[in-house]
C-alpha cells in the first residue's frame, strides 16, 4: 500500500469517523428533548395522582370510613 493509498483511507475513515459523531449529536440531542417531554408528563401523572389521592381521603359523601393515605 503507498503512502497516498494510505492517507485516502485514513481520509476516508476519518469521514466516517465525522458522520457517526454528528448523527450521535443529534440523536443525544432528540434524547433531550423527548426527555424534557417525558418529564412534564410526569410532573402532570404526579399533580393528577396527588389530587385523586387527596380526594380519596376525603371520601364521596357516602362512605364512613376514610382511606388513610399518606
Amino acid at each position: 500500500m503507498t503512502a497516498k493509498e494510505r492517507l485516502d483511507q485514513h481520509d476516508r475513515q476519518i469521514a466516517a469517523i465525522r458522520t457517526l459523531v454528528k448523527e450521535g449529536i443529534e440523536l443525544v440531542r432528540q434524547n433531550a428533548v423527548q426527555i424534557k417531554q417525558l418529564a412534564a408528563a410526569q410532573r402532570k401523572t404526579d399533580a393528577s395522582l396527588r389530587a385523586f389521592l387527596d380526594g380519596m381521603k376525603r371520601g364521596n359523601g357516602h362512605t364512613k370510613a376514610k382511606l388513610d393515605i399518606q
